[in-house]
């Protein structure tokens, strides 16, 4: 774990979810690849020996898999994509986390999930690691392309906006009005983490031990954010100087 020290004040951070706020290693990632998998197959036709490596190239070359999809020209409704690609996940693996909780309810500053998924998945992950009510919101695919809905969002060759699109970034820093100077962002990935250090933000790389490209702190758990980043919990200058103005108007009493 690479420790972090500066001397920047941080008043917002932006959270990757799957694979960031829990490992890699329940395996949901590999499920989400199969049913993608299956959806290309049963229901877009594609020829099931193509599929494996088209999958993968469209997911390197177009930040998903589905943006890639559509640039291609395939026809199909976004919401029944998600239903069908995270329908079926094993969320029974993610199981509440109260060590996180209280780090994210403890941390002072804006906290804000930002994922190329869709809104639904979203909820049900934080639902089942009982981190409702720990996010101010969710940056997620119906956010960043809010055209995605009705019967235009069944045209072809359609331009979706995602991760690890620079784009994508300052997209984030337009919706939710943030200083990218005075931002942190976790990730897994680190071509996300490339994207957020060229849009301006503090970049943590989450499920590694080793600095990738970009990053300014590696993590090898979420759970490790107090030992790498104390700082987060320093009241800002403006927090100081609130602190000093109650305690100025605090009575003396003899």
């Amino acid at each position: 774990m690479e420790s972090y020290n500066s001397e920047a004040k941080f008043d917002c951070l932006l959270f990757d979810m799957d694979d960031t706020l829990y490992p890699l290693s329940l395996g949901i990632n590999l499920a989400c690849r199969k049913n993608i998998q299956d959806y290309m197959v049963n229901k877009l036709g594609i020829e099931e020996s193509l599929v494996p490596k088209m999958c993968l190239d469209l997911y390197k070359e177009y930040g998903t898999t589905m943006a890639g999809l559509k640039l291609l020209g395939y026809g199909f409704d976004y919401d029944e994509f998600h239903a069908c690609v995270h329908g079926t996940l094993p969320y029974e693996k993610l199981k509440p986390d109260p060590v996180l909780r209280n780090l994210l309810l403890s941390l002072p500053q804006r906290k804000l999930i930002f994922t190329n998924s869709d809104r639904a998945h979203a909820a049900r992950v934080l639902e089942k690691m009982g981190l409702e009510g720990c996010f101010e919101g969710i940056i997620c695919f119906e956010t960043l392309n809010p055209s995605a809905a009705g019967p235009a969002a069944c045209d072809e060759a359609a331009r979706v906006l995602c991760k690890p699109s620079l784009e994508s970034m300052e997209a984030v820093v337009e919706i939710a009005k943030l200083d990218p100077k005075k931002t942190v962002f976790f990730d897994d990935s680190a071509r996300n983490i490339a994207s957020g250090k060229a849009a301006g933000f503090h970049t943590v790389i989450v499920g590694s031990s080793a600095l990738v490209a970009g990053a300014d702190v590696a993590l090898e758990s979420i759970h490790n954010i107090r030992e790498a980043l104390p700082d987060l919990w320093e009241p800002t200058a403006e927090q100081q100087a609130e602190l000093r103005s109650a305690a100025m108007e605090t009575p003396v009493l003899a």
